[in-house]
């Protein structure tokens, strides 16, 4: 009996700790005003808001929407997060982070585009670029958290429910 109630404090501990042990993702994708739709049309190349996948390594997290952000409780250690537009694969548009518990990092999601308007060929690639969180919680301005029907099933007990960007201390 002693055995046994020494292993559920330990069990309960081991579990308490894995809980409490992750960083926080904050990705998002900012708003596409009209002027800068206007300028998107007859300027050649440039970046935009990116609508596509997020993957982390291999598994899908998120569609993510222009006008969107989105937070996640990932596991420490090293994470290779991508954007795409194809949704059975990861992107070649990669950012690294070596998440660490009770750290928060912002990733922004951006499009890089070549007009075909203006350019005989046209090419829209998805980016991906770890920004400082202050930095990214000035860009976000009233973007919208992304809707759970926008997260895939798996990634759902990940994702941090928050009405607001997340601002950091």
């Amino acid at each position: 009996m002693k055995f046994l109630s020494r292993l559920l404090v330990f069990v309960a501990a081991l579990t308490s700790v894995c809980f409490a042990q992750t960083g926080t993702v904050t990705f998002y994708s900012g708003n596409l005003p009209a002027k800068d739709a206007l300028k998107t049309a007859i300027v050649p190349a440039g970046t935009e808001p990116f609508s596509g996948w997020l993957f982390d390594g291999d598994e899908k997290l998120a569609r993510a929407r222009i006008g969107r952000f989105m937070t996640f409780h990932i596991t420490p250690g090293p994470h290779s997060f991508s954007a795409t537009y194809r949704s059975d694969k990861p992107g070649t548009a990669i950012v690294h982070i070596n998440v660490e518990a009770d750290h928060h990092y912002c990733v922004r999601l951006s499009a890089k585009y070549a007009n075909y308007y203006v350019v005989p060929l046209s090419s829209v690639s998805g980016r991906i670029d770890e920004v400082p969180c202050q930095k990214a919680f000035q860009e976000a301005g009233t973007i919208r958290p992304l809707e759970t029907k926008h997260v895939e099933p798996a990634a759902r007990g990940e994702l941090v429910v928050s009405t607001s960007f997340p601002k950091e201390d």
